[in-house]
C-alpha cells in the first residue's frame, strides 16, 4: 500500500518502516480456518468523526440482536450507529442516489440465500471495493449466498457444508464438547496496533466451519491460530481441503458464535492445562479486533510529503536515472481520539 498525502491508509504489517519499504498492496489474513482479516485502502474514515459512522447489521433472525447483544452494545458504546434488519427485509439498500447510506456491514446472516431489497451480491462487492467495511460470519449452514461473499474476497468455506474445524490436541475442555470441535486457540498475533496493548490471556473460543486461503502469498499474517493438529472435516467423514485465492479486505469469520454472549461468557479451559479460565478472550479479542477494522485504531495520514534532488530545494518535475534524492514525509496515527506524529524521514 503507496504512501498517499492526505489519504488515510492501514498499519497493517506491523511497522511504517516496513511498509515505506515495501511500498506494494498489503493483506492480512487470519488463517488456520478461524477468521480471516484483509485490509485495503479506506476512504470512508473521518479524522473528524472516526467513530460516527452507520453500519448495516442483517440478520438470520431477529433473535441474534439478543445472543450477540455484548458485541452490537459494544460497538453502539463506542460511537457506532446501528441499523438492524433481517437479511430478507425488502427494504434494504446501502445505496441512494448515487451516495452510499452506510460506512459498514456486518453480516451475521449465514443460512440466507438471498438478501432483501435492492442488495444482491454485486452490490456487497461494490460496498466493500468502495471502501467500506464489511464483517461476515458463517457456520456450516452457510448458502451459497454466503459463501460467494467469501469466495469473491478470497476465501473459500469448506466444500462439505458438514464439515467444522477439529482439534483433537487444542480443544475446550467441556463436559458436554465431545467431537473437539470447540477449540481453544490462544496463538494471537503480537501487534498492539491489531489487537491493543492489553494482552489477551484466556484463550479464544470458536466453533464452526473452516475456510482455506492461498498459502503462497507473501503478504500473509496470522491473527489468531489453532494448533497444527487442527483440521477442517465432517466430524463423522473425511478431510476436505479446497482451494484458496486472496483479495483485499473484509473480516471472514467460519464462526457466528465466536461473536455470541454465550461463549464471551464462558469458561475456558483448555486441553492438557490443569487451569480454568473463568471467562474466555472472546470478548477483548472481538472488540479490539472490531477497533481496527472499523478504524478507531492504527490508521495513517501523510503530509507534506516533498522529495529533491540532494542539495537542492526545488521539486522537480521528473528524475533521471542515478540522481540522488531527499524524501521526507510527515505521518501522523490515529489513536482514537487525535492525531499523534509517529514517524518523519
Amino acid at each position: 500500500m503507496k504512501i498517499i498525502s492526505m489519504y488515510f491508509i492501514d498499519y497493517s504489517l506491523g511497522g511504517i518502516e516496513r511498509l515505506l519499504e515495501e511500498n506494494s498492496p498489503t493483506v492480512l489474513l487470519l488463517i488456520l480456518n478461524l477468521l480471516s482479516f484483509l485490509p485495503f485502502l479506506t476512504i470512508s474514515f473521518s479524522p473528524d468523526h472516526p467513530t460516527d459512522r452507520r453500519i448495516l447489521v442483517l440478520l438470520d433472525d431477529l433473535a441474534l440482536k439478543s445472543s450477540h447483544s455484548i458485541f452490537f452494545t459494544s460497538l453502539q458504546s463506542r460511537g457506532f450507529d446501528l441499523d438492524f434488519k433481517l437479511a430478507d427485509d425488502p427494504s434494504i439498500a446501502v445505496k441512494r442516489y448515487g451516495q452510499y447510506l452506510y460506512d459498514g456491514l456486518i453480516l451475521f446472516s449465514p443460512s440466507t440465500d438471498r438478501f432483501g431489497g435492492s442488495l444482491d451480491l454485486e452490490g456487497v462487492l461494490d460496498f466493500v471495493d468502495s471502501g467500506h467495511d464489511l464483517i461476515l460470519a458463517a457456520d456450516t449452514s452457510a448458502s451459497d449466498l454466503i459463501r460467494s461473499v467469501a469466495a469473491e474476497c478470497g476465501v473459500d468455506f469448506d466444500e462439505d457444508p458438514s464439515a467444522m474445524v477439529i482439534d483433537h490436541t487444542g480443544y475446550a475442555v467441556s463436559q458436554i464438547e465431545g467431537d473437539h470441535t470447540l477449540i481453544a486457540a490462544d496463538d494471537f498475533v503480537q501487534s498492539g496496533v491489531i489487537l491493543g496493548s492489553t494482552k489477551i490471556e484466556a484463550p479464544v473460543l470458536f466453533k464452526g466451519t473452516g475456510h482455506s486461503l492461498n498459502p503462497d502469498n507473501s503478504l500473509v499474517l496470522k491473527i489468531l491460530s489453532a494448533s497444527s493438529s487442527a483440521y477442517s472435516a465432517n466430524p463423522a467423514s473425511k478431510l476436505s481441503n479446497p482451494p484458496a485465492r486472496n483479495n483485499a479486505r473484509i473480516i471472514i469469520s467460519g464462526s457466528l458464535d465466536l461473536f455470541s454472549n454465550r461463549l464471551f461468557r464462558s469458561g475456558v479451559q483448555k486441553a492438557g492445562s490443569s487451569y480454568k479460565y473463568e471467562k474466555s478472550g472472546n470478548e477483548q479479542f472481538v472488540t479490539e479486533l472490531s477497533k481496527w477494522v472499523f478504524h478507531e485504531r492504527g490508521h495513517l495520514k501523510a503530509v507534506n510529503l516533498k522529495h529533491n534532488k540532494v542539495g537542492g530545494t526545488d521539486e522537480p518535475s521528473m528524475y533521471r536515472i542515478n540522481d540522488d534524492l531527499e524524501f521526507s514525509v510527515e505521518i501522523y496515527e490515529w489513536t482514537g481520539t487525535r492525531l499523534g506524529t509517529i514517524y518523519c524521514k
